[in-house]
Formats: C-alpha cells, structure tokens, sequence
C-alpha cells in the first residue's frame, strides 16, 4: 500500500520488521532549481516544502532508477547525491532531476512510459533477465506497484509514478527527487 501526501489524503503506515526500515522509495516534488537549492534544504524541509509525495517499498532492493535507465539507455539527467542517514539513523539514498533537467527530460519519460510503453517493457524484461514477465511488466508501467520483488516490474512503476509526479512539478514549477531508504543495491 502506498503512502502519499496530498490535502485530503490519508497516510497509510509503512510495516517495519525488527526496527529496521524494509527498502523504499519515496517520490517527492520539490522546489529544486538546480541542485545548490536542493542541497541547502534539510531532510525533513523536502517534504514541508513540496507539492506532494508517495511512498513504495522496494522488494527487489535495486536502484529502480539505475534499473530503469540501464535497461531503456535514456540519460534522464538524474542527480545521485551522497548517501545520508535519515532522523532513524537509516541509510537514504537521494536523487534528484532539478527543474530545469525535469523540462528537458520530461519528453523523453512521457515517450518511455506512455508512446513506447511495449518496447520499454520488453526491454525492462530483457535487462531484468528470466524471471521478468512482459504482461506484468506492462502492468506496472501502467501503474500498478508489483508486490513479486522483480526489479523490472519495479522499475516500470516508478516510471509511471516519476512521470506522474514530473507533471506535477512541472505544474508547480518545481523539481523531482526520489529518496531509498534501507539498503537498495546497483
């Protein structure tokens, strides 16, 4: 179940086991024009400062980004920053696309999730190697958060929350970044 923040939204707990936070993303959009505005905020300021945010847990425990960009060889100009800690003591993984990377990339992304969603999911399935499924790997470009723990299915849905997120910030005229929290492998 997702987490999200908008006016009028609930928020769902995220489970956790033995104190330990499970692998997450957290997808935020935020007042980032350019990397230096983004890094002078703290932590906890993204969130108070955005336009909203969703939270999924990451099974697979990969960098769906990585994954995503790897298997469709797109440059989505992406920002990884050094790794933190979070107020938990857990360890946060952040990238960022800054506004005006996001209104560069923005055509792209809406072409590999939305134009050319069946060859992105073949080549998410490709990447991903056997155990990927085309069918369940075009669901989830098409927004369904898998619960399997395969990083293609994976990948493909935080494509289609990026992008969702990516028209919002675009709207708000603001910047994307996306937060793992736990240990998330290449």
């Amino acid at each position: 179940m997702p987490r999200s923040w908008r006016p009028g939204v609930e928020l769902a707990p995220i489970r956790c086991h033995d104190s330990r936070v499970n692998p997450s993303i957290t997808i935020i959009s935020v007042p980032a024009e350019d990397p230096d505005t983004f890094e002078a905020m703290y932590i906890d300021e993204r969130r108070h400062r955005s336009g909203g945010w969703v939270t999924f847990p990451v099974r697979s425990s990969r960098m769906l980004d990585a994954f995503f960009m790897r298997a469709t060889a797109s440059d989505l100009g992406v920002l990884r920053l050094a790794d933190d800690t979070d107020a938990a003591g857990e360890k946060l993984t952040t990238c960022l696309i800054d506004r005006q990377s996001l209104l560069q990339a923005l055509p792209d992304l809406e072409a590999l999730v939305e134009a050319k969603a069946d060859d992105t999911a073949r080549a998410l399935v490709r990447y991903g190697g056997d155990g990927a499924d085309v069918a369940r790997v075009t669901a989830a470009l098409a927004g369904e958060w898998p619960t399997s723990g395969d990083p293609a299915e994976e990948a493909a849905a935080f494509a289609f929350h990026l992008l969702k997120s990516a028209r919002v910030a675009k709207g708000d005229k603001m910047g994307v970044c996306w937060e793992y929290r736990g240990e998330i492998a290449w």
